[in-house]
């Protein structure tokens, strides 16, 4: 066996496997589905951040009447993040319960959520104002408080409800209503809870977790551990498995504060303090399959080419399944190297092209679709720069490509020929 077949065994027996069950808690199962049902949100509140910093001249001139309503958009989405991350949260854990035949009911378990995360908020009140709800821990430095609160309401709802602690109403009352006199008491039981933990006790939750989370979000937000990260997303990849699925399902809430962070340093007009992002994986490292797929066309085997001309569409708009399972990426020996290593050369090589000011970091989510180039002028605020970078990477990416895809096509295309003088024989 060689090395390569000996690493790929002990990835999809070893280090697949647990990964894989870790993905599917359901705890990391709903955060995951959360974060994908507010996506739109946060594209929003990103958009309007790139709009009001877009760094021409004509355009600021054009906006600097509405400028602060480009603010506002943001603050309104990713400003609120925590309230969608807590309601979603309290849903998608309930209804992981009730498909599992738990009477757990989502929408009931949603509104627990919601609410016990909004009563760690006293409401204020002034003479101009009126009353109103402090918004400093409902945007990113909410989120973990809102994953928490989420998680011990819904368990709390669950507890009660397979006690047989309820209200039990007659058989013909409609479900709605039912639902609603159920859960009851576990709604009452819950914000009691939540009441006198913030009320009595005086416990500021969001700042406490913060405080303990900050180790974690440190090393989390580092380029070394945002690297490893990425590494094992590459490898997943190799074996088949969806490894950003998969590195997502733990990464995802670091990587919205990181995103919340640079969004926020952009509108203020400061530096943006963390460079290996999402964004800057998504713009710069994780890049279009179309270097290969170049080399696919120019490819004198029939099967190659063929692929090619069918997955340059796609890989356009950076989608790459066409080949990962086509070519195939996948358990591909030869093609272990540039899939795994070229990436993180150019996850270095970016860090570092970045790190020392020749090109702005991405502040902006922009749809995973855009190609590649476009994406990092976007990202980076309209930065020519940022759109050179990802070409470049392009670029770099099509001759760590070029001599392990000869090899392939050595192979492929001798077999090709072999299986042509058999077929005129």
């Amino acid at each position: 066996m060689s090395i390569i077949d000996k690493t790929t065994h002990i990835i999809e027996n070893k280090i697949a496997p647990p990964l894989i069950k870790i993905s599917r808690n359901r705890y990391l199962d709903s955060i995951q589905k959360t974060f994908i049902t507010l996506m739109p949100l946060i594209l929003f509140g990103s958009l309007f951040v790139l709009l009001g910093s877009f760094p021409i001249d004509a355009w600021q001139n054009l906006i600097e009447p509405i400028a602060d309503y480009f603010t506002d958009a943001n603050n309104a989405t990713m400003g609120l993040m925590a309230i969608g991350i807590a309601t979603a949260m309290g849903y998608f854990l309930s209804d992981f319960y009730n498909q599992r035949g738990e009477k757990v009911d989502p929408l009931s378990g949603a509104m627990i959520s919601l609410f016990s995360f909004l009563i760690l908020f006293p409401v204020g009140a002034n003479e101009e104002m009126g009353s109103y709800l402090p918004a400093d821990n409902l945007g990113s430095t909410g989120i973990f408080t809102a994953i928490i609160v989420a998680i011990i309401s819904t368990e709390i709802h669950r507890y009660l409800i397979k006690k047989d602690i309820t209200i039990k109403m007659p058989e013909g009352v409609p479900p709605m209503v039912a639902n609603a006199f159920t859960a009851l008491i576990p709604v009452f039981a819950t914000l009691v809870l939540w009441w006198v933990v913030r009320y009595l006790l005086q416990l500021d939750i969001p700042n406490l977790v913060m405080a303990g989370f900050e180790p974690i979000i440190a090393g989390g937000t580092s380029g070394i551990a945002q690297f490893i990260g990425f590494f094992i997303d590459r490898i997943l990849w190799f074996v088949g498995i969806h490894g950003s699925n998969v590195v997502g399902s733990v990464m995802t809430p670091i990587w919205i504060d990181m995103l919340a962070d640079n969004t926020d340093a952009a509108a203020a007009g400061e530096s943006i303090p963390h460079i290996a992002s999402a964004q800057f994986m998504a713009e710069f490292v994780r890049v279009s399959p179309l270097p290969l797929i170049i080399l696919m066309m120019m490819s004198g085997v029939k099967r190659y080419k063929t692929l090619g001309k069918l997955a340059l569409a796609p890989s356009i708009f950076n989608i790459a399944e066409p080949i990962m399972y086509g070519l195939p990426i996948v358990l591909n020996p030869i093609l272990f190297v540039p899939w795994v290593f070229g990436h993180l050369f150019l996850f270095g090589f970016s860090y570092f092209v970045i790190s020392i000011g020749l090109v702005p970091a991405p502040f902006a989510a922009v749809p995973f679709t855009v190609p590649g180039p476009i994406a990092g002028y976007l990202g980076t605020g309209g930065s020519w720069a940022g759109a050179a970078l990802a070409t470049v990477n392009l670029v770099i990416m099509f001759f760590i490509w070029l001599p392990f895809f000869k090899v392939l096509d050595k192979q492929a295309l001798k077999e090709q020929e072999e299986n042509e003088q058999q077929t005129t024989e």
